[in-house]
């Protein structure tokens, strides 16, 4: 198939897509603003139940273990139910998990509502492959995917407000989450409303062809194991990373939560315009590996970097150059669309088992960290040891056959 072919299937596809695509990734991505609060939570929680380091790690690295064991099999089986039905089971028991957090009484019961979301996301996932296989044409792929970068944002606005909300409900982490679970419920009734399929006689076409297991296409593609060596690293860097910087802000530099929060949503709103960017150039120009390389060097770099500054300027600029690391998650998650003669169940086992890496490195982070912390009684070098984790990445684009670096359409005329 020519560019100028697969170019005139998105001037075919319809324009609701982008609307479903955003109602879906926004509730998606809202899951890791809950997440990722855990950072400014945690002083509250601290005081509260009396937390040690280890149980902080173990809180953060919660949601992970559900999706380092469930990712796979959940791919498996989700991937037949329909996208629509999926996504709306799991945004209402998500949302019902967050209040069930805001309520827990002990850590034991908090660990496990953290453990349950992490399930509850993960189950999830199947639903955004199908639907990005329903709505969007081959040359979009990586601009779709790029949307969760562009959505990051939220995140970033997530992170500003989290501490500015704690603060307004007298420091109380169970009313914050509260909150978040009143959002969680808006999202979901929104998706339930506007959130649709597009059954196409060559997608209905494309599930009867799967006669055979989806699980095997993980063991047929090198690739898929350079690219989840990558996304491991950048597992550990970013939930340590996220989980303990702000409380090392606060103890190293009496740098307020508030200000912290401020600082990580500017870099949130950066990757929201670097992954779109990143995501339309990669459509028409390729050069995957070379994304790849770059960004494992860019995120180990500049983790680093931040925890060795106390000016607020720098830390803004230090974050800005992060973003442009960040954008390769849109690259990681197109590959295996490009597979030739893929199947939709198989590209969802695939993805599935790529988040399951991700997120073997994300349960690993923060009790690495926590660990290194109470050992050496050094957070600064606990976070420079799980930053420089995020060179996986660049070991992976360098490992990466070099046809990963042409255009969507070049691929596909080859493997034609």
């Amino acid at each position: 198939m020519s560019i100028q072919e697969i170019d005139e299937l998105g001037a075919k596809a319809p324009r609701y897509r982008w609307t479903v695509l955003v109602i879906w990734m926004t509730g998606h991505v809202w899951g890791y603003v809950f997440l990722g609060s855990l950072g400014f939570l945690l002083p509250s929680m601290r005081e509260e139940l009396g937390l040690s380091p280890i149980q902080e790690g173990l809180l953060g690295s919660a949601p992970s273990v559900a999706n380092m064991f469930l990712a796979i099999p959940f791919g498996w089986f989700f991937s037949r139910l329909r996208p629509k039905l999926l996504t709306s089971i799991s945004f209402f028991a998500a949302a019902g998990l967050v209040f069930f957090q805001g309520w827990s009484p002990v850590f034991i019961i908090l660990l496990l509502g953290r453990f349950l979301y992490g399930a509850v996301s993960i189950a999830r996932e199947p639903a955004r492959v199908l639907l990005i296989r329903q709505w969007i044409p081959p040359n979009e792929i990586v601009i779709a995917n790029a949307l969760a970068n562009f959505l990051w944002g939220i995140v970033g606005v997530g992170f500003v407000l989290t501490p500015v909300i704690l603060k307004l409900l007298d420091n109380s982490w169970r009313n914050t989450t509260y909150v978040f679970g009143v959002v969680s419920v808006v999202l979901a009734v929104v998706w339930q409303v506007f959130g649709k399929e597009r059954i196409t006689p060559e997608y209905e076409a494309q599930l009867r062809s799967q006669v055979t297991s989806p699980i095997g296409s993980i063991f047929r593609h090198r690739e898929l194991w350079l690219l989840a060596l990558g996304m491991m690293g950048i597992g550990i860097n970013f939930s340590a990373f996220s989980t303990f910087w702000p409380s090392f802000r606060l103890d190293e530099y009496g740098m307020s939560l508030t200000a912290s929060a401020i600082v990580m949503g500017v870099g949130g709103l950066f990757s929201s315009v670097t992954g779109i960017v990143m995501g339309i150039m990669v459509a028409r120009k390729g050069r995957k590996r070379q994304v790849l390389l770059m960004s494992g060097v860019v995120i180990a770099l500049t983790s680093v970097a931040l925890l060795w500054t106390a000016s607020y300027p720098l830390l803004f600029l230090i974050f800005v150059v992060q973003s442009v690391g960040w954008t390769f998650f849109p690259v990681v998650m197109t590959i295996p669309y490009e597979f030739s003669g893929i199947k939709p169940r198989e590209v969802v086992v695939m993805v599935s088992f790529l988040y399951t890496m991700l997120f073997v490195g994300a349960f690993t982070g923060p009790i690495l960290a926590g660990v290194v912390q109470e050992i050496a009684g050094d957070l600064r070098m606990a976070l420079m040891i799980t930053s420089l984790a995020a060179l996986t990445m660049t070991i992976s684009g360098f490992l990466l056959p070099r046809a990963w670096d042409r255009a969507p359409g070049q691929l596909r005329t080859e493997s034609a």
